[in-house]
């Protein structure tokens, strides 16, 4: 009998074990499944601006164009929504009257926060890769500057202090500069600061707009405009070494970085219409993606890398489109009347 007991006291000790141990690894099992969900809550969802209630509204969406979502409901014209980082939070503008204020969103539309910023408009948010804060433009200072504010919309911080009206690019991969443009002035060209205010780099000399840092390394893609078009530059920030991508005679514009930084998607008017295309981060390899002969624009790339968003007029309206990346499989994501733009995935 002591025996018997003994032999059943060590097997519930095993199986409590055991127990254990599996309850452990459910645990695991479980928070890592939320990690991956938490990480790629936007790698499968757009966010983008529709006036289908007859205001300019923020939404979200699968990649397919399902489950279509109003996020905000407000007598304001929101737009430029992003995502941050991690895909929990979304920041974007939104206009009362004559002024746009920065406002940062939950990713379901709940917990809205409008930032501290009292005075003037908001545009152009940018979440720094760690997710922690948000470079935009403001002229709350009675001109276009850059500010950087946290995340809770708190802490400002005036970055620039120009007489010129200043484009907003985009940060560093590692956080760790700022880059932007001036195309007005004494003084144009594509710069870079440290986002606590210190280190101002100028880049180039010319009359730049709308410069993108790479997703890997320092260079930084951006177009200017010349005599006989605009075209696509790209400049290395370490030694200023600048290559011209598109030397012709067409306006090439609105350009966007594949996530692994070897190709590069953008607008140009060659056909007298706005076509997207993509080339290699040199340059070459330029391809041709739509031949709709109506205006399509604004390529953001999938943060895979195998698909591109953008906005098309084929159908009349403003709609959202997705294809592959190398133009096949062109998808409407919007159907409803109204004008669907700024997609960002």
């Amino acid at each position: 009998m002591i025996n018997a007991i003994r032999i059943s006291m060590k097997n519930s000790r095993i199986g409590h074990i055991n127990m254990g141990q599996w309850n452990l690894g459910l645990i695991l099992l479980c928070v890592v499944l939320l990690i991956l969900t938490a990480c790629g809550r936007s790698e499968n969802r757009i966010v983008f601006v529709s006036d289908r209630n007859g205001n300019s509204e923020v939404y979200a969406m699968g990649d397919d164009g399902s489950n279509q979502t109003r996020l905000t409901a407000n007598l304001d014209i929101d737009s430029e929504p992003r995502w941050s980082p991690d895909g929990s939070k979304i920041a974007f503008v939104s206009q009362v009257a004559d002024r746009t204020h920065l406002q940062i969103m939950d990713e379901d539309g709940s917990n809205m926060v409008v930032t501290a910023l009292k005075l003037g408009s908001a545009w152009q948010p940018r979440w720094s890769p760690d997710g922690n804060r948000i470079a935009f433009v403001s002229d709350r200072d009675g001109r276009p500057d850059i500010y950087v504010i946290n995340k809770e919309g708190e802490n400002l911080l005036r970055i620039t202090d120009s007489e010129e009206p200043e484009d907003l690019g985009s940060w560093s991969p590692d956080g760790v500069w700022l880059v932007f443009a001036i195309h007005e002035g004494e003084n144009p060209g594509v710069y870079i600061r440290n986002p606590d205010g210190v280190d101002l780099i100028r880049l180039t000399t010319t009359r730049d707009r709308s410069p993108v840092w790479a997703p890997k390394g320092d260079v930084i893609s951006f177009y200017t405009e010349g005599e006989e078009g605009t075209d696509i530059y790209r400049v290395d920030s370490r030694d200023r070494r600048i290559l011209g991508l598109t030397g012709q005679i067409y306006d090439d514009s609105l350009l966007s970085w594949s996530p692994d930084g070897k190709r590069i998607a953008f607008v140009s008017i060659q056909d007298d219409n706005l076509e997207i295309y993509t080339m290699k981060s040199d340059g070459s390899d330029q391809l041709r993606l739509t031949r709709n002969g109506v205006v399509d624009m604004n390529p953001v790339w999938s943060p895979n890398g195998k698909r591109i968003a953008f906005v098309s007029y084929l159908h009349g309206d403003a709609e959202i489109f997705v294809m592959d990346e190398d133009g096949s499989k062109q998808r409407r994501l919007t159907n409803n009347g109204s004008d669907d733009t700024w997609p960002f995935w």
